[in-house]
């Protein structure tokens, strides 16, 4: 029957199995005139096909299930996934750093056009040291503070006697020379139609005169209590994000690198440079006498609030304007009280930090671990602060998308080198 060259497969088209839907002339099945044995082959290699089809449609991974803001196993978890996607919103950027040789050429204050006759002006601060520990007899004069619940004992672990550790800074940078307020925030949502991260997860706190502390209430910055929104007043309800994509977009008008505050360059700036090589706990020094009339705290302007201390009057109940308080010599206001404001230092590794002495350098966005929601540094105390917490050595934090009536921030302009970002 087999022709010369002709093969037993050759009626078979290449393309098509016998299974193909490909229809076919009367008397030309792919079977005619074909042996038992070809019959054979021909079912077997169709067979083989579609079983490895059925196993390819069985090993297949299945879609993950869709999550709404309500489907996720916790208010945790789609915080951090929430704070995940604001993380990579900021690594995205492409941050300039072409305006850095103009603006370090300065020697002392630098100010930021924001158009409409605002400016934001900034303070040079010198590569420094400073002693980060506290005597055990200056710790004792802060809790031995009274207020009216005489509680400030309870933050006795706070303070760490036993650190007298030289931390140095080896990089020059600039500091804004006041909390970013609100008629500056204001300019940055007009320019660009910003909503903040506080408003869109509703992650704004506020606390009652019992300390009772509720989250989810006046989220909106611009909508706070009297006269809380005053455009010179510090911005409040935003998170260590918003003041990121604040400063985002400094760096897109100016081509130069802001960022928030690490905690060490903070507390270099905030200090005297004639104490760099001693104990210290407040921008003026150490002494305790005239309080109310150096910054905004809790006293008894806040009238109900079970915490305050009564014998001080600091003239305001809420926030102050962000230069009603004299400026520390570098120029710089509020570097204690009126609102705390976010650093870019990841609480739980400061607070592991080595012993010794030892040079700081801010550590790079994926460093800090803020795509997780982790809890970032604050410095500065508030306007409803103890004294336990209005001092240079005192520690607070927050996770990272949260906001409060009583945190704001100030930025750092540096180079890029020493951005991490």
């Amino acid at each position: 029957m087999n022709q010369k060259n002709h093969s037993p497969f050759t009626d078979v088209a290449p393309a098509t199995s016998a299974f193909s839907n490909r229809q076919v002339q009367k008397g030309c099945s792919p079977f005619s005139g074909r042996s038992p044995l070809t019959r054979m082959l021909v079912f077997l290699i169709a067979g083989i096909a579609l079983v490895n089809a059925q196993d390819e449609s069985v090993t297949i991974k299945p879609l993950p299930k869709n999550l709404r803001t309500d489907g996720y196993d916790s208010r945790e978890m789609y915080l951090q996934r929430a704070a995940a996607f604001e993380t990579e919103r900021l690594r995205s950027r492409p941050w300039r750093h072409d305006g850095e040789n103009v603006f370090f050429a300065n020697e002392r204050i630098v100010s930021v056009s924001l158009g409409n006759g605002l400016e934001i002006r900034f303070c040079s601060v010198g590569k420094g040291q400073f002693i980060d520990g506290i005597t055990p007899e200056l710790k004792n004069k802060i809790l031995d503070v009274p207020n009216r619940d005489g509680d400030l004992r309870r933050w006795e672990n706070m303070f760490e006697t036993e650190r007298r550790d030289k931390v140095s800074i080896d990089y020059d940078f600039f500091v804004s020379e006041t909390i970013v307020s609100n008629a500056l925030f204001a300019a940055f949502v007009q320019e660009t139609g910003y909503r903040t991260t506080v408003e869109r997860y509703a992650t704004g706190w506020i606390v009652d005169s019992q300390a009772q502390w509720m989250q989810g209430f006046a989220n909106s910055w611009d909508l706070q209590v009297y006269p809380m929104s005053e455009p010179d007043h510090p911005v409040v309800q935003v998170s260590w994000f918003d003041a990121m994509h604040f400063a985002a977009w400094l760096n897109e008008k100016t081509g130069v690198c802001f960022r928030l505050p690490t905690k060490e360059e903070w507390l270099l700036a905030a200090r005297p440079e004639a104490l760099s090589d001693e104990v210290c706990v407040f921008p003026w020094g150490n002494e305790f006498s005239g309080l109310a009339d150096r910054m905004n705290f809790g006293t008894a302007d806040l009238k109900d609030y079970a915490w305050i201390h009564e014998q001080y009057s600091d003239g305001y109940a809420l926030s102050s304007p962000v230069k009603a308080f004299p400026a520390n010599e570098r120029g710089l206001y509020d570097m204690l009280g009126n609102v705390w404001i976010w650093n870019w230092t990841n609480a739980d590794h400061y607070r592991s930090r080595s012993t010794g002495s030892r040079s700081a350098y801010p550590d790079s966005l994926e460093q800090l671990e803020v795509a997780g929601n982790l809890a970032m540094s604050m410095t500065g105390g508030c306007y409803l602060a103890r004294i336990s917490h209005a001092n240079l050595l005192s520690s607070m934090s927050h996770p990272a998308l949260d906001g409060a009536e009583d945190i704001g921030f100030r930025l750092v302009a540096v180079l890029k080198k020493d951005s991490g970002l």
